[in-house]
């Protein structure tokens, strides 16, 4: 028995029981955990955790029962849960990582991308669509799912073939190779964005084997 303090992202909660949460969290340094929150759902529960935050956790390890002692919010993506169309993209972030990651999984980079794409999701440099496509690229090539970029050219995703320009091909490229902090480094005409989008589009439909309900939420 131990106390674990580590930080992280809760990608799911669902009630267990009249006043308490079971959170799934994805964290640095312990992977994706699922905890027990007692009291979380009490109005002004010092357990409770925001939407879209970046959080320290304190928690009590029962021999394989996780039970939250305390969370410290460290950075809140405010203005996300705000506007529909970010907190759309964002549940769906959340989902796919949820949906595809094991709880035995060294989760530091997935985390890291998360991070990078919130924080971009947070500003409007970037439309919400192209940092959906540069957020599945990224976890795609990071979970051992990349597309490969055959030598004409040609973008193979499963059973389909893509047909990229050159210079949506030149993003795909960087985005797959680039440092998690650099992903959005980057600049797209509205016509490669596009492009990103249809293919990201392609690469779930081929490569995540579950259904994302929350893919409905942002449309085609």
């Amino acid at each position: 028995m131990a106390i674990i303090k580590d930080f992280g992202i809760v990608l799911r909660e669902y009630n267990a029981g009249e006043n308490n949460k079971r959170l799934v969290v994805l964290t640095r340094a312990h992977g994706k955990m699922t905890v027990f929150a007692r009291g979380a759902r009490r109005m002004g529960s010092k357990l409770a955790t925001g939407l879209f935050s970046y959080n320290e956790f304190v928690i009590y390890d029962g021999g394989g029962f996780y039970s939250l002692s305390a969370v410290v919010p460290v950075h809140m993506f405010d203005n996300i849960a705000t506007d529909y169309d970010k907190f759309c993209f964002a549940c769906c972030f959340l989902e796919m990582i949820d949906k595809m990651v094991l709880a035995s999984m060294d989760t530091r980079e997935v985390l890291q991308i998360l991070l990078q794409t919130l924080a971009e999701l947070a500003k409007d440099r970037h439309a919400p669509a192209t940092v959906f496509a540069v957020f599945v690229i990224k976890l795609l090539k990071t979970e051992g799912f990349a597309p490969l970029v055959e030598d004409d050219g040609a973008v193979q995703a499963g059973e389909t073939t893509l047909r990229l320009s050159a210079e949506a091909l030149a993003a795909l490229t960087y985005i797959m190779e680039a440092n998690p902090k650099e992903i959005f480094s980057f600049k797209a005409s509205d016509d490669v964005a596009a492009r990103l989008y249809r293919a990201a589009r392609v690469f779930v439909a081929e490569n995540v084997d579950v259904k994302l309900k929350s893919l409905d939420m942002i449309g085609e």
